[in-house]
């Protein structure tokens, strides 16, 4: 009990570990933006414990990237990573820098288990090691898919100003490029991020169709796909580009209209599935609070086990049956 709880405690420290270092990679690429804008130059300030850490993990994972690059397995693998570079970052990390990451975070997730282990003078199990580095090897996508959820969401938020853009450029006479080029230029933020991918990709002679095919591959919506769809059909046919992008705008805008009317006349419900959501877990420690002993039987026997795994599969099909019954789609 005292094993499986230590290494617990473990995981977390390692997962808070992780939080903390995506949050400072975040803050030094903010640093780096208000760099030039400062009367003092921060290449001037002492850098911290954390700041030196940091640039010493980065130089160890683009290091082991160097040597897994060259497994066409892992290269293949690493694909997926893309995604999550930003535009910034793409001439100092690589997406097998991701890869190095996972295994970098499984092995010293595996040190720190064999750590515990003979601090309490536990036997060694290859199982617990391979377990250990899995779960490891794994948290980084965990913690990179929350991330790119939130950046997907405001993506989403903002492309239909990115559009009404669009459409103004036309209307002024630009081309698909400059009005391109304006987006990236005028909005901020992951959007901005995306328009100027958008921009190298065109700039490398691409065509049209396969540059909004690449976006929607990236960021996986389908407002972006019905875009792809749009230009590739104005490509292949021929017409007003102003017209089209006047009724991709007109388009967006009604679903933006509807999903805040969806969101206004359901939010009650919401709140209502969130307090049922959590009232069983409340129950339960209110219980164990009041008497420690009284889920032993769920642990200690093999009845208990049984149906304490089937009282946790109600649970979760109850709440992926409510999220389906609550989701509209626009």
């Amino acid at each position: 009990m005292i094993l499986t709880f230590s290494r617990l405690i473990i995981i977390m420290i390692i997962i808070l570990l992780i939080y903390f270092l995506l949050r400072e990679m975040k803050s030094i690429k903010y640093q780096k933006r208000i760099e030039k804008f400062a009367l003092i130059s921060l290449h001037d300030q002492e850098k911290s414990f954390f700041d030196i850490a940091i640039i010493k993990i980065n130089k160890l994972l683009q290091s082991m990237s160097k040597i897994l690059i060259k497994s066409t397995v892992l290269k293949n693998y690493s694909s997926k990573y893309e995604r999550y570079i930003s535009f910034e970052e793409k001439e100092i990390k690589s997406k097998m820098d991701f890869i190095s990451l996972k295994f970098f975070v499984g092995t010293i997730l595996m040190f720190l288990t064999l750590f515990t282990l003979i601090f309490l003078n536990s036997r060694l199990n290859p199982v617990n090691f391979l377990i250990t580095f899995l779960i490891g090897f794994f948290t980084p996508d965990i913690i990179l898919n929350i991330k790119f959820k939130n950046i997907r969401k405001k993506i989403e938020d903002d492309l239909l100003k990115a559009i009404i853009m669009m459409n103004n450029s036309f209307k002024a006479g630009h081309n698909i490029m400059q009005a391109v080029s304006t987006v990236k230029n005028e909005l901020d933020g992951p959007i901005s991020d995306e328009f100027k991918k958008i921009y190298m990709d065109m700039t490398y002679g691409l065509k049209i169709e396969v540059v909004f095919n690449r976006f929607y591959e990236r960021v996986k919506l389908e407002d972006a796909k019905y875009i792809t769809s749009s230009l590739s059909l104005l490509n292949r046919t021929g017409g007003n580009i102003v017209h089209v992008f006047e009724s991709i705008e007109k388009s967006f805008f009604e679903k933006k209209k509807l999903q805040m009317e969806m969101k206004s006349l359901t939010s009650s419900s919401i709140f209502v599935f969130r307090i049922l959501l959590l009232l069983p877990i409340f129950f339960v420690l209110l219980i164990f609070i009041m008497n420690k002993t009284y889920f032993s039987p769920f642990i200690k026997t093999p009845y208990g086990f049984l149906i304490l795994l089937l009282i946790l599969l109600l649970y979760i099909l109850y709440i992926i049956t409510i999220k389906k019954i609550m989701k509209v789609k626009s």
